[in-house]
């Protein structure tokens, strides 16, 4: 009750000021009630249709009389139902799966928004200049069609920059006093980032000082009115603003430069240049926002790029057309930095091309003709390090938009252990050559438990190399080489395949209440009950800490993905027992589909796991215990 009466208390606010600004210079600009409208059915639904149309006749008490009222009733009962069907719409986008709430950081998902408050308010435009005119209460100069073009553009406004406003920082805080949290407004950072807050401040003055002077210098030096579409000159620096912040900061960049046309125009009362005003704000907000979603999601995508980059046991790499190497990340590229920096040389300065049993002259070859590479044992110096490693190596050729080459980039295994323990193989197997057959029994025997044993150490270093000691299940290097199989079974055999990302929800809480060797307890019986759930053929895997990854080859249909996506959902829901206690975890699972007309490599193996997890946390964010499709999201 306390939230209505304040939503209402606000619209009816913001009609008296947009309506006494009005009356006062003549000027109508935006019209901030319809982004209120648009906000609360956004978040509510057709619920809180009641809402909007009672704030709007308190408003109208005052101004209009008894004869006008059934006019005006009707057009505030009718004019909002655009604004339902659009909230509708956008709610149910995309996949016709209502989400719990919008962040606008992605471009389809901001241009959905732009398209609906664009509809919604040409439906509002027309209904109400269809029922004011037939009232006669429409001004006897103004044509019926220009009338409906600035209420349009008004009310579009009004729900571009309102709506995004009130949707990203107020409805959380309406979330929260609902469900009875404090909402924390008089919390204050214990750190000030001073270089942002600088940054901040030039965006705020530059923007500041270029409107003043797109409308001061005009009418000041040259005494004639400053050129509408002259504004537009504003649009590099507020791109510039929203391009450097996230989603948050772009609205509110957007919502203060419409805020500061409106306060110029109105200073400088150029009334019949309104509606060419009304365009270039109209314009202003398109711009501002799609460039804010745009640019968050790149943002998000390096941030996510990074972070795989630097938790990855692997070595990332890059080197241009001339072979030098201008990029290392990863854990493995810790190692090889001290004492010698190997950026800026040449990769083959690093590679040893006199060891036997290597792939570097299928390299050289792959190289020359410019195609990829997977799975190249080649031996390697480390640098600043006196021993050298064996390695397995795949990368892709990056070529710009003209086809010009520009070298290459892939990921590189240190599989030394492996090597090692394969050496000892075959010498074992050269010695089982050289015996005799006529040997003692005894002979015979001690050679057969020395083969044993060396065939247990390899078996036991390759498992180490290729197993998660905690839950026994694949780990990381053998998932890449199982998804890069199953890929190219799927395209051979023109099947589907699936990439489930799951991550244990409740975790922590085990962790800090039992201890971790209860936690590690709950990571291997959660580890048994995936491999319960899938089948033999398919490959259940643990990238670390309380994320798994299950590969489904051989689907005929997505709905055999969603159906293994639920089964582990409800058996990993069951309790699980911890010594005299039990625990109860669930899992928010991201499903990413492989479709037999996609290439299959490397990329498209990346690509599928950074889908699977945006999948993922969008399932974490809808509750929780639940899944989603990567394509349901737009990501593919």
């Amino acid at each position: 009750m306390a939230l209505a009466l304040g939503y209402v208390a606000m619209w009816v606010a913001l009609w008296y000021a947009s309506s006494g600004l009005n009356a006062a210079t003549g000027i109508s600009l935006w019209y901030p009630p319809a982004g209120l409208t648009f906000a609360i059915l956004f978040e509510y639904g057709g619920r809180a249709l009641p809402l909007p149309i009672l704030a709007s006749l308190l408003g109208g008490l005052s101004i209009w009389s008894w004869e006008q009222w059934p006019y005006y009733l009707a057009a505030n009962l009718l004019s909002p139902l655009g604004y339902v069907v659009a909230a509708y719409a956008l709610r149910r986008y995309p996949g016709g799966r209502r989400r719990e709430r919008w962040y606008f950081n992605d471009p389809q998902q901001m241009a959905a928004f732009l398209a609906a408050a664009a509809a919604g308010s040409l439906f509002s435009a027309l209904v109400g200049t269809q029922i004011l005119n037939a009232a006669g209460l429409l001004p006897p100069q103004s044509r019926l069609s220009e009338s409906v073009l600035s209420w349009w553009v008004g009310d579009f406004v009004g729900v571009t920059t309102f709506a995004p406003l009130l949707l990203i920082f107020v409805a959380p805080l309406a979330r929260r006093l609902r469900k009875g949290d404090a909402p924390g407004w008089f919390r204050l950072p214990t750190t000030v980032d001073w270089p942002s807050v600088r940054t901040i401040l030039v965006h705020i003055l530059l923007s500041a000082l270029l409107l003043v002077a797109l409308f001061w210098v005009p009418h000041h030096l040259w005494h004639e009115k400053a050129n509408p579409f002259m504004t537009l000159l504003v649009l590099p620096v507020l791109v510039w603003i929203v391009a450097t912040r996230s989603m948050r900061g772009a609205v509110l960049a957007v919502f203060l430069c419409e805020l500061g046309i409106v306060a110029l125009v109105l200073s400088f009362g150029q009334t019949d240049l309104a509606f060419q005003y009304q365009i270039v704000m109209a314009a202003v907000v398109a711009s501002g926002l799609l460039t804010g979603a745009v640019s968050h999601e790149r943002l998000t995508n390096t941030a996510l790029f990074r972070d795989l980059a630097e938790i990855s046991n692997d070595l990332l790499w890059e080197f241009d057309a001339a072979g030098n190497l201008c990029e290392l990340r990863g854990h493995f590229a810790e190692t090889t930095k001290p004492g010698d920096d190997p950026l800026g040389k040449n990769w083959r300065h690093y590679v040893i091309s006199q060891e036997r049993d290597t792939n570097l002259a299928t390299l050289e070859a792959a190289i020359q003709q410019r195609h990829s590479f997977q799975q190249l044992v080649l031996r390697v110096r480390l640098p600043g390090q006196d021993r050298s490693a064996w390695t397995r190596n795949s990368g892709l050729p990056l070529f710009d938009e003209d086809g010009e080459f520009l070298g290459y980039r892939g990921t590189t295994a240190d599989i030394t252990d492996h090597k090692k323990a394969e050496a000892l193989h075959k010498m074992a197997e050269a010695l089982l050559r050289d015996y005799d057959q006529t040997l003692e029994a005894k002979v015979e025997a001690k050679v057969e438990e020395r083969t044993r044993i060396l065939a247990e150490v390899s078996l036991r270093n390759w498992r180490l190399a290729n197993y998660d000691s905690l839950t026994s299940l694949p780990n990381r290097n053998l998932l890449f080489e199982h998804l890069r199989k199953g890929l190219q079974q799927a395209r051979r055999q023109w099947r589907l395949l699936a990439v489930l990302l799951v991550d244990l929800d409740g975790f922590k809480q085990v962790n800090d209440t039992f201890g971790h060797d209860m936690g590690d307890e709950l990571l291997r019986q959660v580890a048994m009950r995936l491999q319960q759930c899938v089948r033999a053929v398919d490959t259940a895997a643990r990238l670390g800490g309380d994320e798994f990854t299950v590969v489904l080859s051989n689907l005929e249909h997505p709905n055999a993905a969603a159906a293994v996506a639920q089964k582990i959902i409800a058996r990993l829901a069951e309790p699980v027992p911890l010594g005299a206690a039990s625990a109860v975890v669930t899992a928010s699972i991201g499903i990413a589909l492989y479709r037999p007309e996609l290439p299959a490599n490397l990329e498209l193996a990346m690509s599928l796991l950074r889908q699977a997890d945006t999948a993922m946390y969008a399932a974490k964010r809808a509750g929780k215990n639940n899944w989603r499709f990567a394509d349901q999201l737009g990501l593919e």
